[in-house]
């Protein structure tokens, strides 16, 4: 325990002392935990919460900080509104999606609200933002279609590193009336730009493949511009 809080130390002084390294795009941030270990190194970070009382909890987090700006919304392939989802394990499994019914049967919706929602790609323009260093999403099965609205940057080669929440099978998809976002719908989706060069579960390092447990349904995986 006390080496883990040392090193943990050393991590926030190591970022204090490195040199910024553009932006940071954060969607699904919860409770802010993962945030928390990697904001320091970015000259700003754009994160989406679309659960008010996380959202809440996220402001007071990260108020002191203004490189960190916190948006309460749902990510989506429009502006508007969307239903979204609000789980039992404090929110973890919240989607705009619902369980599939051969899923965690412990894990279950308690409540569904409206929340504002964004084209994630109109937002980031509006906002100027025009090249990005890591992207990173975390939205419950929504990832790939997320993403998807980001075509015009991939495209163009505009962001260097993409970390999300996938699935590992397409046969085992959480959420039933979601999209596909299994590893492969990911593969086909970038493989022209960009080559897989992380797994696991966290914050990945490029080059480690680690194998998540076999009762689990999603990992995350990695991804960095080619060439």
């Amino acid at each position: 325990m006390q080496f883990n809080r040392i090193k943990k130390i050393a991590h926030i002084v190591r970022m204090f002392f490195t040199k910024k390294q553009g932006i940071l795009v954060y969607v699904g941030a919860h409770s802010g935990n993962n945030l928390s270990s990697i904001f320091r190194k970015y000259e700003k970070c754009y994160a989406f919460e679309a659960n008010p009382e996380l959202y809440t909890l996220l402001k007071i987090k990260f108020n002191k900080y203004p490189r960190v700006c916190i948006f309460n919304f749902a990510v989506a392939d429009y502006d508007g509104e969307i239903d979204f989802n609000i789980s039992n394990n404090g929110g973890a499994s919240s989607s705009i999606g619902n369980f599939s019914k051969d899923y965690n049967a412990s894990i279950k919706m308690v409540k569904t609200i409206k929340v504002k929602c964004i084209n994630l790609c109109s937002f980031l323009q509006k906002h100027k933002v025009d090249f990005i260093e890591d992207y990173i999403s975390d939205i419950q099965g929504y990832d790939l279609e997320a993403l998807k609205t980001l075509k015009p940057y991939i495209d163009e080669k505009k962001i260097k590193n993409i970390t999300c929440e996938v699935g590992k099978s397409k046969d085992r998809q959480i959420y039933s009336d979601l999209p596909e976002n299994n590893k492969n719908a990911f593969d086909l989706f970038l493989n022209d730009n960009y080559e897989f060069v992380a797994q696991g579960w966290g914050i990945l390092t490029d080059g480690k493949f680690h194998q998540v447990p076999e009762t689990w349904w999603d990992m995350d995986c990695k991804w960095k511009i080619k060439g």
